[in-house]
C-alpha cells in the first residue's frame, strides 16, 4: 500500500508543477473541474449507500458551475449571493419536478445540495487562490503544507500512535500523529518561506501552517464521518494507494477556504 502511495505521488508531482506553477490559471481551473466531477460522483455514491437518491446529474452541473463562478463570475454586478441563491433554487426545483415519489424528497434535496457545497464550493477556493496576487506561490504553499501534514501524521502516527484522536470517527488517527502533522507542517513552512514564498515573517509562516494543518485534520475527520456513516472504507479507487479524490483531497477542502480568508484579511 505504501509503495502505491509513493508512486501515485511521484506521478502527480510533475503534473501539478506544470498546471499550478507554469501554466495560466485557466489550466488549473480545468484540473479542479475534473476533480469536482469525480469528487461529486464519489460523494453521491456515499449518499446512495445511505439510502438517499440525490439528483446526480443536477448536482454535477451545479458543482461545475460553482467552480466556473469562482473563476470568473458570470454576473458580478448582482453580488456573490446571486450564485448561491441560483444553486439553491435549481437543486430544489429539480427535485420538485422530478418523477420520483414525494417520499424521500428531503433527503434527496439535502444530499444534492450538500454535495454541491461540500465538493464544488470548497474545491473552488483553490481556483480563487490561484487567480489572486502571488497565487501560484500561495497555492503551492497550501499543497506543500497539507502534504507535509499527511506525511508527518503517517510517519509518527503509525509507529508511535497510542492515544486516539477521535476514535468514534477515525479509530486509526492518534494524538501522536497530529503532533507529527503539525511539526512537519511547521518545518515545511520554513522551507517554503526560504524557497519561493512572497515576503512573510517566519513566525507568520509557521503559525499559518499550523492553522492550515489543523483545518486539514478537521477536513479529514469530516470525510471519515461521511464514510463511516455510509459504511465504506474509501470514497473511490481512482488513485492507487489513496482511494478516491475525496480521500486524497479531504484535508484540502477545509484548508483552502482558511488560506483564502487569511489572504483576504492579511
Amino acid at each position: 500500500m505504501l509503495h502505491k502511495r509513493v508512486i501515485s505521488g511521484l506521478l502527480f508531482l510533475p503534473v501539478f508543477y506544470l498546471v499550478a506553477w507554469k501554466l495560466p490559471p485557466l489550466y488549473f481551473t480545468g484540473l479542479v473541474l475534473a476533480a469536482v466531477a469525480v469528487g461529486l460522483h464519489e460523494f453521491y455514491r456515499m449518499a446512495q449507500a445511505r439510502g438517499a437518491r440525490p439528483q446526480v446529474a443536477v448536482g454535477m452541473m451545479l458543482g461545475v458551475f460553482t467552480v466556473i463562478e469562482f473563476y470568473h463570475p458570470l454576473l458580478p454586478h448582482l453580488g456573490s449571493f446571486f450564485s448561491v441563491t441560483a444553486l439553491l433554487f435549481a437543486a430544489l426545483a429539480a427535485r420538485l419536478f422530478s418523477p420520483r415519489p414525494v417520499e424521500g424528497a428531503l433527503e434527496d434535496a439535502a444530499s444534492t445540495l450538500l454535495g454541491v457545497f461540500y465538493v464544488g464550493m470548497l474545491f473552488a477556493f483553490q481556483v480563487v487562490i490561484r487567480t489572486g496576487a502571488d497565487g501560484r506561490q500561495w497555492l503551492v504553499f497550501l499543497y506543500f503544507i497539507i502534504w507535509a501534514s499527511d506525511i508527518g501524521a503517517y510517519s509518527i502516527g503509525v509507529p508511535f500512535g497510542r492515544h486516539r484522536l477521535y476514535e468514534k470517527v477515525s479509530p486509526k488517527k492518534s494524538i501522536e500523529g497530529l503532533v507529527g502533522a503539525l511539526a512537519a507542517s511547521a518545518g515545511m513552512a520554513l522551507v517554503c518561506r526560504a524557497w519561493f514564498m512572497p515576503p512573510i515573517d517566519a513566525g507568520e509562516a509557521v503559525g499559518l501552517a499550523l492553522v492550515l494543518a489543523a483545518a486539514g485534520t478537521v477536513g479529514d475527520l469530516v470525510e471519515s464521518l461521511f464514510k463511516r456513516s455510509a459504511g465504506i472504507k474509501d470514497s473511490g479507487g481512482i488513485i492507487p494507494g489513496h482511494g478516491g479524490i475525496l480521500d486524497r483531497m479531504d484535508s484540502m477542502l477545509f484548508a483552502a477556504p482558511v488560506l483564502y480568508y487569511y489572504l483576504k484579511m492579511r
